[in-house]
């Protein structure tokens, strides 16, 4: 009988630990659990350029953007009206704008939201290729360029409508994934 009633009487004990225990951890934290999740913002700033080199001091491409935040945690950078400039000198320079962007992995990545334009330049006498679209994943180090949305290529008067692209610029490749409708505007005969 004793011993049932000191079993009682420890697990009464160990019960009422464990509750103080969470009661007390509950009372640490502070803010709603969307605000605990939310990750800290450490540094904001208006009107900035970031700049991008290679190993010999080159600048290879220049992040010019409205507002910038950046969160400590997971080192990533919000954007607001930014404008992506490769720089390569033995490449045609692309220019991504959009209305937002989300830079991860130190610049390794930077994905372009809203209204996303890029402009490829073309050799002289030649338009320029412009692609339009709601997303785009940009790899600047790689100098390429990736969406699985609805996109529009213009160059000129030629178009084409496509769902999904891959543009390497360095390679001068535009890939395209899916349901391509290609329109071509004839030539006058000279």
């Amino acid at each position: 009988m004793r011993d049932r009633i000191a079993s009682v009487i420890a697990i009464v004990l160990l019960a009422l630990v464990a509750a103080i225990s969470y009661r007390y951890s509950r009372s640490l934290q502070t803010g709603t659990p969307a605000e605990l999740a939310r990750p800290k913002v450490d540094a904001d700033a208006d009107g900035v350029t970031l700049i991008q080199f290679d190993s010999v001091g080159r600048a290879k491409y220049k992040l010019f953007a409205d507002r910038m935040t950046h969160y400590a945690q997971t080192d990533d950078v919000d954007l607001v009206k930014p404008r992506l400039v490769s720089l390569r000198p033995d490449q045609p320079r692309v220019e991504a704008v959009a209305q937002l962007a989300r830079m991860e992995n130190d610049g390794e990545r930077i994905r372009l939201s809203g209204d996303v334009v890029l402009t490829r330049a073309s050799p002289p006498g030649r338009p320029p290729l412009r692609v339009s679209t709601e997303m785009l994943l940009a790899l600047p180090d790689l100098d390429r360029y990736w969406t699985d949305r609805p996109v529009l290529v213009d160059r000129g008067p030629d178009s084409i409508q496509a769902h999904g692209m891959e543009l390497d610029n360095i390679a001068q490749r535009v890939q395209f994934l899916a349901d391509v409708v290609d329109t071509i505007t004839p030539q006058p005969r000279k």
